[in-house]
């Protein structure tokens, strides 16, 4: 069984965007590079939101590494990214991107189903909403939440809304030189 990771950056006030969406206070720097390189690099796939994978195709699939102004660490992840098997929670997304499988309806049942397969981890990168709708189902094995020393006052919440109360317990934590903290937890 493949366990689901929850991956996810937060301000110190617990949001994930700020109130127009945007994430430029996220601080990357090399060595988030060269976590992120470690994680992905050891993962099987990818479960995104629409909106995320949108981002992240954008970006990453474009990146072109011999670019001089991208660096090593961001030539590597887009290589890693582009052998990613990607699933996307979407009942708007009409064109299948290659390599992509497209989940339209009964989610929680075709996510077990990626979960029981064989293989290594799963990385969940999405939304509030998705990640609530996959915790209300105990779905995500790990909430690896990413803390930026940054308050927005306002933005997008961390978890969205959820109908019930998600419990979890702290099992591991770690700080960067940059100042963000990754709170690690399972589910309690």
């Amino acid at each position: 069984m493949r366990p689901l990771i929850s991956y996810m950056f937060t301000s110190l006030d617990g949001f994930i965007a700020d109130r127009g969406g945007g994430l430029e206070w996220v601080p990357i720097d090399d060595e988030l590079m060269r976590y992120a390189n470690t994680t992905f690099g050891a993962a099987d796939g990818v479960v995104f939101g629409r909106n995320v994978h949108e981002g992240f195709v954008n970006y990453w699939d474009a990146l072109d590494p011999s670019d001089p102004s991208v660096s090593e660490l961001e030539a590597e992840f887009a290589g890693i990214f582009g052998g990613m098997e990607r699933i996307v929670a979407s009942t708007t997304l009409r064109d299948q991107p290659v390599g992509t499988v497209v989940v339209a309806d009964d989610l929680p049942v075709r996510v077990r189903e990626l979960k029981d397969r064989p293989g290594r981890d799963l990385l969940l990168v999405c939304g509030p909403e998705l990640r609530s709708t996959l915790a209300e189902h105990e779905l995500i094995d790990r909430y690896r939440t990413l803390v930026a020393p940054v308050a927005l006052g306002e933005g997008i919440p961390l978890f969205g809304t959820t109908r019930e109360p998600v419990r979890l317990r702290l099992v591991g934590e770690s700080a960067f030189e940059g100042g963000v903290v990754m709170l690690d937890h399972t589910p309690a």
